[in-house]
């Protein structure tokens, strides 16, 4: 691991009472979900099977595709390593300013590889392009009709579309059903930031069977462990009672953003999901960062490393009512 990703969490020794530095669903794993873990701790005494491949016809019933089309990983970052593995040594580019994994993929198994805008994609002579969509951080959409014209016009290209954000908004569809009829589209979908259960790491490719058979060649045995398969059986079997209003997250994010845009000397960015990024415009993001964790225990993420960003940025994701409050009441006292 070159560089990592998720929250700081683990790297604070204060006592955090909101988190919003990472973009996981702020209502935490559904009850039902972690009492079905629980009830399954047992299972780590055992091997669990090599790739997780009980999941697959659960995963292919859901979306009405063949099981052959599915890979389960350990999170949505295995996935982009594996992908990267086996298109080693070409070319890639990456649509930034964006997650940083797909780079650090790339470095490991030496592919050439740009950051570029979304306008350059259509100029890229890459074997493999990494769009997340909607984009961390920034919460940046591209349309199924836009995506398909990029299928179309680049059939040379292997699309590799990130959905782990797609449950997070309401302003664009997945494109999982696409994979029937593109052979040159791998979707990869995460489990984690719905269900809130980043700790287990669950997550998936989507793509045409040859390509899933190339990529179970490079998977090591048991990556998912016991838990998580059990998990994800149960979030596959209950996935439409899990699932939550985006539209109502989206109206709860509008009434954040717009306290937000009250404060002086912030700059509050447009986006399609329930996170997004604001500008400092005169005071630095590592230092509202520190003082908001040492005098009121509140944890944000400082995207000022996010390459193809110029300024002092931070990303939030919107939490409960009483948790925005306090974001902005502290913000207030530092500005």
């Amino acid at each position: 691991m070159l560089d990592g990703h998720g929250d700081d969490l683990h790297l604070i020794e204060e006592k955090i009472r909101y988190n919003f530095s990472s973009n996981v669903y702020y209502k935490g794993c559904p009850k039902t979900l972690l009492t079905h873990i629980s009830k399954n701790v047992s299972l780590i005494q055992n091997y669990p099977s090599p790739a997780a491949s009980e999941l697959n016809e659960l995963a292919a019933h859901k979306f009405q595709l063949d099981r052959e089309q599915f890979l389960f990983t350990n999170g949505a970052t295995e996935a982009f390593y594996l992908i990267a593995q086996l298109f080693s040594n070409k070319k890639a580019a990456i649509v930034a300013p964006t997650f940083s994994e797909y780079e650090d993929a790339c470095k490991i198994f030496q592919l050439d590889y740009l950051l570029i805008s979304r306008t350059e994609i259509k100029d890229t002579n890459a074997d493999l392009v990494f769009i997340c969509n909607p984009n961390n951080p920034n919460g940046a959409i591209f349309s199924k009709n836009d995506l398909e014209l990029l299928f179309q016009q680049k059939p040379a290209t292997i699309f590799v579309i990130d959905e782990a954000y797609i449950e997070f908004t309401n302003s664009i569809e997945s494109i999982i059903s696409l994979t029937k009829k593109y052979d040159n589209l791998i979707v990869v979908r995460s489990l984690t930031k719905t269900f809130t259960i980043p700790g287990l790491r669950l997550g998936y490719i989507v793509s045409n069977n040859l390509i899933i058979k190339e990529l179970l060649t490079l998977k090591m045995p048991w990556s998912v462990n016991s838990l998580a398969i059990k998990a994800g059986e149960y979030i596959f079997k209950n996935y439409e009672a899990f699932q939550f209003d985006a539209a109502e997250l989206m109206e709860e994010t509008v009434i954040f953003k717009e306290q937000l845009e009250q404060l002086k000397g912030v700059k509050v960015y447009k986006s399609n999901t329930s996170y997004f990024l604001v500008e400092l415009l005169q005071k630095s993001a590592k230092e509202l960062k520190e003082y908001l964790i040492v005098k009121h225990q509140i944890l944000i993420r400082d995207a000022t490393n996010f390459k193809g960003l110029k300024g002092e940025y931070i990303r939030l994701s919107t939490q409960s009512k009483e948790a925005n409050n306090a974001l902005i009441q502290a913000i207030k006292e530092w500005m």
